[in-house]
């Protein structure tokens, strides 16, 4: 099951769309999908036909280094019993600092007989479920091969053996969530109203209201450990720990286009941010400069995208990158 949350959350990133048809229903269920998830300090919410549907993503579908990882992607999910097309929309929270165990919640079609059959049939993986608050949660544990290359030569110790554990819970048949146990029971408790939900935020719920109809929607509460040696004596690096905040989209109109916002405490410092943030893509700009073919060139193009600018606390970036740069990023 890490291996579908994973694969969706790459693949998410490489490309978005922009159809307006499906905006409101799209908009309705990630807001069933955020009542669905624990409260934490860093959300997103992924519309996945949106995206898959898109001209940019047909086009880096055809591209070989894509293709395989898309492939191999949608590969390890139908070993579960799952498809990519029965998958709507994924929204995605993370809490404190450890962003290795998101609570992800996924809307879509599922077989839960289907799913739970494949998983119980395949000898890499041992199947368990309990009881939490009358949901039943499934956890799944990879039955490793033993990592022999971690014993040292000549050493007669048993090599380790390597788990990787998963939960998830159906809550319908077109609601799932999934991810680490506590992770699993945090949302069973959102939805039980035993513990506020990331829906209940109200920054993190403003700021994805901000870009409502992007495809791709973000929103992180940034705390001091997320800052902390991110300074450099090399380079004109903002003192990023005037920022209290981060939120934006990625959509699709004739490329790909990303906005965000970085939030500071005061005019002052996010004006300080942004010369210093101009500085660095000015140096980008002068280093690529001479580049007139291949990756460089198509970089240094996109860099001409780049805007940034100050707007009382808020330091506003902008970029539109275009399909020709994505077909010769991934060549």
């Amino acid at each position: 099951m890490k291996k579908l949350a994973i694969g969706i959350l790459v693949a998410m990133v490489l490309v978005t769309a922009g159809s307006k048809v499906a905006t409101a229903r799209s908009d309705a269920q990630s807001n069933n999908l955020l009542q669905l998830l624990p409260d934490g300090n860093i959300v997103a919410v992924i519309d996945v036909q949106r995206m898959t549907s898109s001209s940019l993503w047909a086009a880096l579908s055809t591209q070989p280094r894509v293709k395989s990882t898309l492939d191999k992607m949608q590969s390890d999910i139908s070993d579960i019993g799952v498809r990519l097309s029965d998958i709507q929309t994924v929204a995605l929270v993370f809490s404190g600092k450890d962003f290795n165990n998101p609570a992800v919640a996924v809307s879509g079609a599922f077989d839960q007989a289907s799913v739970l059959s494949k998983l119980r049939s395949n000898p890499k993986v041992k199947l368990t479920s309990e009881k939490y608050k009358n949901y039943e949660v499934f956890r799944t544990e990879d039955v490793a091969i033993p990592a022999k290359d971690d014993v040292k030569p000549g050493s007669t110790a048993a090599p380790a053996v390597k788990h990787d554990e998963t939960s998830f819970c159906f809550f319908d048949a077109g609601t799932a969530v999934v991810g680490s146990a506590a992770g699993v029971r945090g949302s069973i408790d959102a939805k039980t109203g035993s513990r506020a939900s990331v829906a209940q935020n109200a920054r993190l719920a403003e700021a994805l209201a901000q870009n409502s109809s992007a495809a791709i929607r973000f929103a992180l509460i940034v705390t001091p450990s997320m800052t902390n040696g991110l300074a450099s004596s090399q380079l004109p690096i903002p003192d990023f720990s005037s920022v209290n905040m981060i939120f934006g989209a990625l959509d699709v109109a004739s490329g790909l286009d990303l906005n965000a916002t970085l939030r500071n405490d005061t005019p002052d410092h996010a004006r300080s941010v942004a010369e210093r943030l101009n500085g660095l893509l000015t140096m980008a700009r002068g280093f690529l400069g001479s580049a007139s073919n291949g990756k460089f060139a198509a970089v240094n193009e996109a860099l001409k995208s780049v805007s940034i600018t100050g707007n009382d606390i808020d330091v506003n970036i902008t970029a539109s990158l275009s399909q020709e740069f994505f077909t010769e990023l991934f060549k």
